[in-house]
């Protein structure tokens, strides 16, 4: 059987962080225009049915019928809405406890009961949140005693559930995953991965969890230098650690999605999530996860998959659009060539955000979110607006005058109530010339201290010809292409360049270096480790 993935004709947006189908053709996206988008025929064509505040992102849904559906937010002030007619939608946030502040998984077992986890933050509480009267009513579930973090609610029933996310401190790069577990509809939770005996790599946590059947489960890995996978083949008791094996090395995995056993996708942002250029790659496999290949014609940036399980459509998935995934006999897997999406743009020292104002409209915002989707920034919130083609700069400095740092970062326009969202990716702290000649003043600072050490090391210069370390320090552009031609940094990508990870962060030259010197070397490595001309 092979399987083929096309982008859908779903609204152009940005990213789509969740979709939800009752039948292979009737289903509903969440986007990064604030958008809760529906869909009568597999999204061949599509109704905008709500559009949530400029500065709300949506994440999360869940469905009980056609009519029942409720869309999480990571956004404190409009954190939940809901659907009685499966066509409008409700604010429910003002009823809502304080506690999570922002909802990243969401599951609804049955009509009226509602299970909403949170938060995606491991510097603010973890909390679940209950109702079992449709948001009447809720319960506060603190689950600080468990997790730092959590991201994804799967329930089987009203009693039965699961959460993922991750526990060992307030930084992303403390976390270990946790899986927690509950029988009595959240009044107590196990943890299944206390004693797995698994050896966690610290800045890893659970993103995405499915569950094939009762027995067999996966769960997706966050982890911006490794990718991996945990499964389960008795109904969660234990889990087992499966790396990703691809050619393309993916990381920053989130969506996870098994058609069977042997046969599933994992997805999410790729090299690049935080610094770089995101690639948003996906990786496949056929033998259970023994082997992995690319799969990137899947989609880019998957954050969920959900599978239908009938033919000729089988699965549909979310990230930089909708893909919906169809069977058919004859050979092939994984999906075709990326045509739909267009390349994302870099950028260093600013921002430009191009709009098109109608004459007599009424309000102008532009929001930017940062690459965990939390708003960063209000550039313009204008009544009145004037009209024609504007432009508007952000110099990447919050409200308080702080670095918004690197990765992708997306904006939204809205005009007068209509969305659109675009993506640029910011690689490095300033442009690649400028970081090299940054470099270069680095090492003419540590150049007095560093050559009172490294008598016996080498690397090669033009010609291939060994030549002393100490003596390419009077030189640093000399010094800057030997490391390059030496093998100790790899241009464009710092996970792999040994002198940032070997020399400096674990090896002799650990905490020699101010964290913002290390930080130059790496955006300068990630940006393409440009040498400056040396002077004549």
């Amino acid at each position: 059987m092979a399987f083929s993935w096309r982008p859908t004709n779903a609204p152009v947006q940005t990213r789509y962080d969740d979709i939800w189908f009752i039948s292979p053709q009737v289903g509903w996206g969440v986007n990064s225009a604030g958008q809760i988008v529906h869909s009568e025929d597999g999204f061949a064509t599509s109704t905008i049915q709500h559009t949530a505040d400029a500065n709300t992102w949506l994440r999360c849904m869940s469905f009980t019928s056609p009519t029942d559906g409720w869309v999480g937010s990571i956004t404190r002030r409009q954190r939940l809405f809901k659907t009685d007619d499966g066509k409008t939608w409700t604010d429910m946030t003002a009823g809502l406890p304080a506690l999570p502040s922002a909802i990243c998984g969401i599951s609804s077992p049955s009509k009226g009961v509602v299970f909403a986890s949170g938060t995606q933050y491991p510097n603010r509480e973890a909390a679940v949140m209950h109702t079992s009267d449709g948001g009447k009513t809720w319960r506060s579930i603190s689950m600080a005693a468990h997790a730092n973090l959590l991201i994804d609610t799967y329930f089987v029933d009203d009693l039965h559930g699961w959460v993922v996310g991750g526990k060992g401190g307030t930084t992303y790069d403390k976390l270990k995953p946790v899986i927690m577990f509950t029988a009595d509809g959240g009044k107590s939770w196990e943890d299944r991965l206390q004693n797995s005996g698994i050896d966690f790599p610290s800045g890893e946590w659970g993103w995405k969890i499915q569950f094939l059947t009762p027995q067999i489960g996966f769960v997706s890995l966050e982890n911006d230098t490794a990718a991996a996978i945990l499964k389960t083949t008795d109904s969660g008791q234990t889990w087992r650690r499966i790396p990703i094996t691809d050619p393309q090395r993916n990381v920053e995995l989130e969506g996870i999605g098994f058609l069977s056993e042997q046969v599933g996708w994992v997805g999410g942002w790729g090299h690049g999530f935080m610094s770089g250029s995101p690639n948003g790659t996906t990786s496949g496999t056929t033998d259970g996860g023994a082997t992995w290949f690319d799969a990137n014609g899947v989609g880019r940036f998957i954050n969920r998959f959900r599978f239908t399980k009938t033919e000729p459509i089988v699965a549909y998935a979310s990230g930089g659009t909708i893909y919906q995934c169809n069977a058919a006999e004859g050979r092939g897997f994984g999906g075709c060539p990326r045509t739909a999406e267009s390349p994302i743009p870099k950028v260093w020292d600013a921002l430009d955000i191009a709009a098109q104002v109608p004459e007599n409209a009424k309000q102008l915002t532009i929001t930017v979110f940062d690459p965990r989707q939390t708003l960063v920034k209000v550039l313009i919130d204008e009544t009145t607006p004037q009209p024609g083609a504007r432009t508007f700069a952000w110099n990447f400095k919050t409200d308080d005058g702080v670095d918004a740092g690197t990765g992708h970062f997306i904006y939204r326009i809205v005009i007068d109530g209509q969305a659109t969202t675009g993506m640029a990716v910011r690689p490095a702290r300033a442009a690649p010339n400028t970081l090299g000649k940054q470099v270069e003043e680095l090492i003419k600072r540590f150049a007095a201290r560093a050559k009172r050490a490294h008598d016996d090391l080498v690397l090669p210069d033009a010609f291939g010809k060994p030549v002393s370390l100490k003596s390419l320090f009077d030189t640093p552009p000399d010094l800057m292409r030997a490391l390059i031609r030496g093998g100790w940094i790899i241009p464009g990508e710092p996970d792999r360049s040994m002198f940032l990870v070997a020399v400096i962060g674990t090896g002799p030259m650990q905490g020699v270096m101010a964290q913002s010197d290390v930080q130059l070397l790496s955006d300068w490595i990630t940006a393409g480790a440009i040498v400056p001309q040396a002077m004549v």
